[in-house]
């Protein structure tokens, strides 16, 4: 197992793996609670925000642009409001709602965080002031000022499909980030093994034709503002392209 890649080729199609259990394996919410603690201690401190949400021992300049990033893209939704509305698709633990809680103390924030069910008890354990749901129905029933999914876009199979009603709940903006994007390949399928953070599991996902993900998100009515770097480069063994991590800023449709 040491010796296997750690992101691998798959092809342009989605490939069920009965050994990709991804998000849903009991690895992954035990590490990221028991990290948990330590990130919250660095958000709710006076120091820099050079942390990543889901893993916090990593620490530098690029967890600090990601945090900041972030906060640019809550004070543009928050701008002229009394109250902020914000649905997280995909927010684990309620990382990011922590984060925007205190960013954004001043005023009066209303946060649901859509994840898988675990996610969501132990989420509701450690900030109960957050609503936190496990099914897309749900979470998509009612519209929110900023709908955003950080590093979960990638993980859904029906990706697209997501993405249309992540815009459509959209009152005011809409924020991608976290997302694998290359240039030249077309959109394909890729398996990472994440066994150095700790999670015992293997994931299939996405990496994005920049253009097609932008053609998805434009047809269904979504306008780009602002693109940011949010992260580094990754290879894919047997891959196509080496690819970049971004974020996008979109309106939401008038």
């Amino acid at each position: 197992m040491v010796n296997l890649p750690e992101w691998e080729y798959v092809g342009e199609q989605w490939k069920s793996d009965k050994r990709a259990e991804g998000w849903s394996h009991s690895s992954v919410v035990a590490t990221m609670r028991q990290h948990f603690p330590a990130f919250a201690a660095v958000v709710n401190g006076a120091g820099p925000l050079g942390i990543f949400p889901l893993a916090p021992q990593l620490r530098n300049e690029s967890g600090h642009n990601l945090s900041m990033t972030f906060g640019y893209v809550l004070a543009r939704a928050a701008i002229g409001k009394t109250g902020l509305s914000l649905l997280d698709w995909g927010g684990a633990l309620g990382h990011y709602a922590l984060m925007a809680q205190r960013l954004l103390s001043e005023i009066p924030l209303d946060i649901t965080v859509k994840d898988l069910p675990d996610m969501c008890q132990v989420g509701k354990e450690l900030i109960p002031s957050v609503n936190f749901v496990s099914e897309d129905d749900v979470c998509f029933s009612r519209g929110y000022d900023l709908v955003m999914a950080s590093s979960s876009l990638q993980y859904a199979e029906h990706w697209r499909s997501i993405a249309t009603r992540l815009v459509n709940s959209a009152r005011g903006w809409i924020f991608v980030t976290r997302l694998p994007v290359v240039r030249r390949a077309a959109t394909f399928c890729v398996l990472q093994r994440p066994f150095a953070y700790g999670y015992r599991s293997e994931y299939l996902s996405w990496v994005f034709n920049r253009d097609e993900f932008l053609s998805c998100m434009t047809s269904a009515g979504a306008r780009l503002e602002r693109e940011f770097i949010a992260g580094g480069n990754t290879q894919y063994a047997g891959g196509p392209e080496i690819s970049e991590t971004a974020g996008f800023l979109f309106r939401a449709p008038a």
